[in-house]
């Protein structure tokens, strides 16, 4: 994904979250006493590998579409397995646009458990979520951070590759 539609995909988070975002410049925003820049940190690159998709399930709009997590891996500060799980994509606009939602669960290295919630919006080219993490340890501050998710599915529709983001205030 290029920086512009991160960027972009970024700031629709942003607004649907009711965080406070000033869209002036930098210069003017801090100049008026305005809201931060946020500042993004990647905290883990995912790679989710899915069993064979459902049949197309008919919804109003469109149609579902539902696989197994057969596991997975992450890495960086969060690293660890991701041992199983579930996906379901809502497809409408003849797949121009799809509402997806992974709930994946696992085991940090350090040997904690964890919960991973992405709910995200986008093509089948890409998408890009809001991640609800829960786990313990050094990492519990993740569940009360605003954390996003850039994720691709595969040409083959085999695996997903996510790439999580920490938003912080400068």
């Amino acid at each position: 994904m290029s920086f512009v539609r991160l960027l972009i995909h970024f700031m629709l988070v942003l607004l649907a979250s009711g965080l406070p975002v000033d869209i002036r410049s930098p210069e003017a925003s801090q100049k008026s006493g305005g809201s931060k820049t946020p500042k993004l940190s990647q905290i883990f690159e995912a790679r989710i590998n899915l069993g064979a998709f459902s049949s197309p399930i008919p919804i109003p709009g469109g149609q579902r579409i539902v696989a197994k997590v057969e596991g997975g891996t992450l890495k960086g500060t969060l690293s660890g397995t991701i041992s199983s799980g579930i996906s379901v994509i809502d497809i409408f606009n003849d797949g121009q646009a799809i509402m997806n939602s992974i709930r994946s669960i696992g085991t940090t290295t350090d040997g904690l458990p964890f919960l991973i919630e992405e709910t995200g919006v986008g093509s089948q080219a890409d998408n890009f979520g809001r991640l609800m993490v829960s786990i313990g340890g050094n990492l519990a501050r993740l569940a009360s951070q605003l954390v996003i998710a850039d994720a691709e599915l595969s040409s083959d529709r085999k695996s997903v590759a996510t790439i999580g983001y920490v938003v912080q205030d400068r």
